[in-house]
């Protein structure tokens, strides 16, 4: 597991040695590549983007956005051991994110979010899940944001409780045993209130 791209480009990550199931380098490169994409065609630079990871685990996906340049990174995870995983792996790839201590589906943003990602672990029922995004929708902190949720393969939309006018824009990718949902928050796409 490293970091790909960017200022920690090919930084070693340290892993949860259990309880996680760590998203895939080619995974995680293709995830980037299409959010690289979305970027591009918004206008919009990784300078400009608040990145929240939950369910963050090591840390991966968020150090990822941090090393591209997110203006800021949000990793959630309500487990200590991770959470001090997360803080060695940072502190070694000298990037500055925020750390917070909360269960995933607790968690509420408090201030503008650009893009959100939510890989929970494979056993959470679709259900779970689907009733996260459908409340975390109803809040004003996601204008235009990218949504994107890891499941396995065989999972239904994540998105299937948030109304078409909400989430106007849906599309997925499959990996192997995993599958990458998108959803474009209405609105001005990505920018928000930026």
């Amino acid at each position: 597991m490293r970091i790909i791209s960017g200022s920690a480009r090919g930084r070693k990550l340290e892993v949860p040695k259990a309880g996680t199931r760590p998203t895939s380098d080619r995974l995680k490169e293709a995830m980037f590549s299409s959010i690289e994409s979305h970027l591009a065609q918004s206008g919009v630079d990784w300078g400009q983007v608040n990145f929240v990871d939950l369910f963050a685990g090591s840390g991966a996906v968020g150090l990822e956005a941090k090393s591209r340049g997110a203006q800021q990174a949000v990793l959630v995870e309500n487990e200590l051991k991770a959470r001090t995983i997360i803080e060695n792996n940072a502190s070694r790839a000298g990037l500055p994110v925020r750390i917070v201590n909360s269960d995933a589906y607790l968690w509420a943003p408090t201030f503008e979010v650009n893009i959100l990602f939510l890989d929970p672990p494979y056993d959470h029922s679709d259900t779970q899940v689907q009733q996260y995004f459908a409340r975390i929708c109803e809040g004003n902190h996601l204008p235009g944001a990218l949504l994107i949720c890891e499941r396995g393969v065989r999972s239904v939309s994540p998105f299937a409780l948030v109304s078409e006018e909400v989430l106007p824009l849906v599309w997925e990718r499959t990996y192997g045993d995993s599958k990458l949902w998108y959803g474009q928050v209405g609105s001005d796409p990505i920018r928000g209130g930026m």
